[in-house]
């Protein structure tokens, strides 16, 4: 356990040296995005069913998106893939992960967390699971 713990520290801090921007601002760019991807669920939840909205309030955010009363509303699930996604960024960053790609571990650049703090991938790896996720269906 402990060297996993250090090996995490390092990976952290390896990408924190290799960038311009610092460890908090990373953190603070990540959580903001969290807090934006809930509060726009938060807000479809509450015009579709204001019952349901106030019984997830009372938990953990990052419970929100296993709801199973949520299936009911199949039009949600653009916003439920989106806690989901931050929910895993979220976990990623407290196990000193963040910033490595889910599948191979390889160092995501900056320039894409940048642009999406949530990402998961790197480009080989987000192909490949798009590719699988979508199979090889033709219309």
């Amino acid at each position: 356990m402990a060297t996993f713990i250090l090996a995490s520290i390092f990976r952290r801090l390896d990408i924190m040296m290799h960038s311009n921007i610092t460890e908090n601002e990373l953190e603070q760019r990540l959580q903001a995005e969290a807090n934006d991807h809930r509060l726009h669920f938060m807000r479809a939840l509450q015009r579709l069913d204001a019952s349901l909205a106030a019984q997830l309030q009372r938990l953990p955010p990052d419970e929100w998106a296993d709801a199973p009363a949520l299936v009911a509303w199949p039009q949600l699930q653009p916003q439920i893939n989106n806690l989901r996604r931050v929910d895993a960024a979220l976990c990623q960053w407290q196990l000193g992960l963040y910033g490595l790609c889910s599948d191979c571990e390889a160092q995501l650049m900056q320039a894409q967390l940048l642009a999406d703090p949530c990402r998961q991938r790197c480009e080989r790896c987000e192909a490949k699971y798009q590719k699988a996720q979508h199979g090889s269906w033709t219309l």
